[in-house]
């Protein structure tokens, strides 16, 4: 009976040993079916795996050559203070590619927010565009400190604003986190306030902003 057993098990670890393993999945533990073959088992899922990634804001802050603008509200603004939970920071690869955009973004360097691989999801972009690469980001909540005017209405203090950054944005959010660790403080769970403008930038006949951080200090 025992080398019955024995030979079940090793059958079933074999078996789940030629799983492949986009079919497996990743840390799946693999068990025996009825019939012999293997099936895997999933882990339900936890408070990380619901929130990872997770944006939670009262309104997005759009940048463009022209200024810094709250959802699609005028004037545009030439600068808020905002205060920033750095340990609140979602990091991300993002890859564009097509025309009109197509963005994909993955947070975990294995499955996309739209449910691929994201191997597959650089292989499709790859394939419209064979110069597609993948580009750091991150989403960031910007609370705003002040009152902001706006046209029409007030943006109140303790407004959160979200933004992510573009293509070529990620660099001031770098500058940024350099500075803090200069200066000794932790850019991975300080909380600072900031002075948030923008930076025109051009290229190819195109123009367009990313936002700058400017004189920032910690929040006690």
């Amino acid at each position: 009976m025992t080398n019955n057993i024995d030979a079940a098990i090793n059958q079933a670890a074999a078996a789940a040993a030629n799983i492949p393993q986009e079919a497996a999945g990743d840390n799946l533990p693999a068990t025996a079916s009825a019939a012999g073959t293997a099936v895997t088992v999933g882990k339900p899922m936890g408070l990380d795996d619901a929130m990872a990634g997770a944006v939670v804001v009262d309104e997005w802050l759009k940048v463009s050559e022209l200024g810094l603008q709250i959802s699609n509200k005028k004037p545009v603004l030439e600068e808020i203070r905002v205060r920033i939970d750095m340990s609140d920071v979602n990091f991300s690869e993002v890859v564009k590619y097509g025309n009109p955009a197509t963005y994909r973004k993955t947070y975990d360097r294995v499955m996309t927010t739209d449910g691929a691989t994201w191997p597959q999801a650089l292989s499709e972009a790859r394939a419209v565009d064979p110069k597609a690469r993948p580009y750091k980001s991150a989403d960031i909540n910007l609370e705003l400190v002040d009152d902001v005017q706006l046209k029409d209405e007030v943006c109140s203090a303790g407004t959160v604003l979200g933004h992510s950054f573009s293509t070529t944005g990620f660099k001031s959010f770098a500058k940024l986190v350099k500075q803090m660790d200069k200066a000794g403080d932790d850019p991975t769970t300080d909380t600072i306030e900031v002075t948030v403008g923008y930076i025109e930038q051009s290229s190819n006949g195109n123009t367009w902003g990313i936002l700058d951080f400017r004189d920032y200090k910690l929040v006690a």
